[in-house]
């Protein structure tokens, strides 16, 4: 059992911190013995800039997005809370705090294990080594490139395409301690609101994940694989404050010239997608081949304005190849799934195959024992299911509900005679779909039950978490196709290749990538498959 000491400046807490201790609370490993509130709460510096406090104020107001992270909520609501409370009087220097000797003697008396730090402002001393895990606090941004704040505000200002969050260990230096657990989610372009809150809403389920994983790993095996996953410091990192009026007036003024050129720009151009091809040199090796996609025509009809095809995937069925696909109707603001023969120049008798009353997608499509499935991504649906071709390729028929839940992209593996369902899923509402890869294993696959991963997320990342296709094996290896987002949606793709997968552990890394060019108009690409003499993707424009 986990011993938790909390460090907080009130009960009254804001809703991502309230999220993030109910769910400590649902870690079975874990237990709330001890709630250590500051007295005298101060701000962690000197007050904000005029004109930084009216930008915040206004983007606020503006852009505003439900759920609210920063909303106030009450500990005391969790179900079952009874932790006891120790009220403290800090010593207070600038704007560090220091425990005094009595207090310290108090919490040593609760014997915990680990002290999460949710209150009082920079703290040093002997309080940092207190428990056996240390003290644990959040960073939002990444720390290799951004240390002090405001968090998620110049990750906007200076148009990251990321916006990092942490879980540290902390030492005496300011955001400089160990990495427990990180995630990037893609910035948002426009408000550092929305930007904030999506970033404060994923990393509140960081302690939990990591509380976890020790539990899983066990403490020993979890510490090395801590150490060993700590990235090189860097000398010089700028530790960041709000900005003066100047740069608050260059900031405001980049920040809004930018967004209405792209606003006007995205108006007169519609998001447009299409399936490019490319041969297949090398019936060995796709991971080092050099790909020449070529743009597939549409033969028998003109999609209307912003309507496109998208998320190819090809099978090759009694000497033919067919390639499936998303036919997106932009009249109907909705995805269908179509098929078509791919005769080496262009796709003929092309027809939709599968319309449902919401939106279908990245039609993952394959061969079992002489049988054809189908499992398009019904993520507006909450559910996924599957379907069985009675007559292939344009018959099909529904077998129910594969996955129960909100499940983007949905891959299969079939490994060792376990079926691994790899899917991009949301832990709450308020976060991102394109962030955090999740993976379920089952012995059956039709009426199958699912088990989640030890480890679930097993990736938190954009730039390498939602599937992009079909993972492949090649000389002995799993590959898995990825999108990186981080830029833009289906920025590019990465091929990850799978290190290790068992019910308790996965890791990967990446071995190659692909993305468009951008000077002829390529501004993504986010789905790799191939059959044995041909290799499609999609391409990204705006027309």
């Amino acid at each position: 059992m986990i011993r938790i000491v909390l460090l907080l400046d009130s009960l009254e807490v804001s809703a991502w911190v309230y999220e993030s201790i109910l769910q400590v609370t649902k870690v079975p490993n874990a237990r709330l013995v001890l709630a250590v509130i500051n007295e005298s709460p101060k701000s962690s510096g000197k007050k904000s800039p005029f004109l930084y406090r009216v930008y915040r104020y206004l983007d606020r107001k503006l852009f505003l997005k439900q759920p609210d992270a920063f909303s106030k909520k009450n500990l005391t609501s969790i179900p079952g809370w009874n932790v006891p409370k120790l009220l403290a009087q800090p010593v207070q220097k600038k704007y560090s705090d220091y425990f005094t000797s009595d207090t310290l003697e108090q919490i040593k008396l609760s014997k915990p294990d680990v002290i999460l730090r949710f209150g009082f402002r920079i703290i040093k001393g002997d309080i940092l080594n207190l428990a056996p895990l240390g003290v644990w606090s959040y960073h939002h941004g990444d720390p290799l490139r951004y240390r002090g704040g405001p968090p998620g505000f110049w990750e906007v200002m200076n148009q990251e395409e990321t916006t990092g969050a942490v879980l540290l260990q902390l030492s005496e230096k300011l955001d400089d301690g160990m990495v427990l657990y990180q995630s990037h989610a893609q910035t948002d372009p426009l408000s550092v609101q929305r930007n904030a809150n999506k970033v404060f809403w994923t990393s509140s389920y960081f302690i939990a994940r990591v509380l976890n994983e020790i539990s899983v790993l066990r403490l020993e095996k979890w510490k090395r694989k801590v150490e060993n996953s700590q990235a090189p410091k860097k000398e010089k990192v700028p530790i960041l404050t709000p900005p003066n009026s100047s740069k608050m007036i260059s900031a405001w003024l980049g920040l809004w010239t930018r967004n209405f050129a792209r606003k006007i720009s995205e108006g007169s151009k519609k998001p447009y997608w299409e399936i490019t091809v490319a041969n297949r040199t090398s019936e060995q090796d796709v991971l080092n081949q050099a790909f020449e996609f070529k743009k597939t025509p549409f033969p028998e009809k003109t999609l209307e304005k912003g309507s496109f095809w998208a998320d190819p995937f090809p099978l090759d069925f009694e000497g033919k190849t067919w390639v499936f696909f998303e036919e997106f109707d932009y009249s109907q603001k909705k995805g269908k799934i179509g098929v078509g023969h791919w005769d080496g120049n262009t796709l003929q008798k092309t027809k939709v195959i599968l319309e449902e009353n919401w939106h279908l997608s990245y039609p993952f499509v394959w061969e079992e024992n002489g049988s054809h499935f189908l499992i398009p991504e019904s993520a507006e649906s909450g559910k996924l299911f599957i379907y069985k071709s009675f007559e292939f390729p344009y018959k099909w028929e529904s077998l129910g509900v594969f996955f129960e839940g909100e499940a983007f992209d949905p891959t299969i593996l079939k490994k060792d005679g376990i079926y691994w369902l790899f899917v991009n899923r949301r832990p709450h509402p308020g976060t991102s779909g394109f962030v955090e890869l999740y993976v379920y294993y089952s012995k059956n696959l039709v009426n199958p039950d699912w088990i989640p991963h030890a480890l679930n997320p097993i990736v938190s990342d954009v730039r390498s978490s939602r599937p992009a296709g079909r993972i492949f094996e090649q000389d002995g290896k799993f590959y898995r196709p990825a999108q990186d987002s981080g830029r833009r949606y289906g920025h590019r793709i990465k091929i990850q290749e799978i290190l290790s997968l068992s019910e308790s552990e996965y890791s990967e890394k990446t071995v190659r990538i692909m993305e468009g060019d951008e000077e002829k108009g390529v501004f993504g690409m986010h789905t790799f498959n191939f059959t044995s003499s041909w290799i499609f993707s999609d391409a990204y424009s705006r027309k």
